[in-house]
């Protein structure tokens, strides 16, 4: 096995070369961001170099990528009563991956509103803010999850727009002809009133046989890159609704790095349940 270097911007990465049956070149940042090229028996040395430089900047990419996922995992030490996260105020929450958005609880005269909103520290910092007299702590986990289920309804319209459109998912009417009796059937059509956001408890999220998208409300805390990849996933499943390789092939039509994400999930995906 060989090495070489590749450098951009002052930043230089290491390539490890491995010889071998491979049909094609492929690039793998491995968990420990070591990054391993696989390339075929015989493959000519120009031909490399030539690879390398032209791939240089999806390289680096893709090892950016990696090294933030390896830091978007939860802290290994938080407070918790059977199973669950207990809220204090000034904690950290996760928020889109990283652990910066800061829960400010402020006790206010019995009977007053409840009020939870997104306010702004010094420099920028986001604080979780919910004004109550009740700091029982089903209902701080409530708020935080009305929260979290607005943020997370924003995020998958924006994404099912765009993922959905890149899928060919159309609003077409398409009719099926009975020839005995000539009567038409419209089948069922993709629309955004078909989506959903609610505590799914296991699942990030699901496609049912209507193709009604539902995703749980903690999908907000987790890495972008991952909340794409679940949302890619389920709309895949209105085209599909199976796990065949005709499926996988539709997913990395448009994510190809999605087996990552697929492994963040598995490795991180149940640390979230304390929430």
């Amino acid at each position: 096995m060989s090495s070489f270097q590749i450098a951009q911007n002052g930043n230089k990465l290491d390539i490890h070369v491995i010889l071998g049956n491979w049909r094609y070149v492929k690039i793998v940042v491995n968990d420990d961001l070591s990054v391993d090229m696989k390339v075929p028996v015989g493959m000519k040395q120009e031909m490399i170099d030539r690879y390398l430089e032209v791939n240089k900047e999806k390289i680096f990419r893709e090892y950016e990528m990696k090294k933030n996922r390896n830091h978007q995992s939860l802290p290994s030490i938080l407070e918790l009563e059977n199973g669950r996260l207990i809220y204090r105020n000034g904690q950290y929450l996760p928020h889109l991956g990283n652990m910066d958005l800061r829960l400010r609880i402020r006790h206010v005269p019995e009977g007053e509103e409840t009020k939870v909103y997104l306010d702004q520290g010094e420099g920028g910092e986001k604080i979780l803010t919910i004004r109550t007299d009740n700091t029982n702590q089903d209902f701080i986990r409530y708020c935080i999850m009305r929260y979290y289920k607005k943020k997370a309804a924003a995020i998958v319209k924006h994404y099912v727009k765009d993922f959905s459109e890149k899928l060919g998912l159309s609003y077409r009417n398409v009719h099926i002809t009975n020839l005995s009796t000539g009567s038409r059937f419209e089948l069922p059509r993709f629309g955004y009133s078909n989506l959903a956001v609610r505590d799914q408890r296991t699942l990030w999220g699901r496609c049912t046989r209507k193709h009604t998208l539902k995703f749980d409300w903690k999908l907000a805390m987790l890495p972008i890159e991952v909340i794409q990849y679940i949302i890619i996933h389920e709309l895949t499943h209105v085209k599909k609704m199976n796990h065949s390789s005709a499926f996988w092939t539709e997913v990395e039509k448009i994510m190809p790095e999605y087996n990552e994400c697929r492994r963040w999930l598995d490795r991180h995906g149940k640390e979230y349940e304390i929430f």
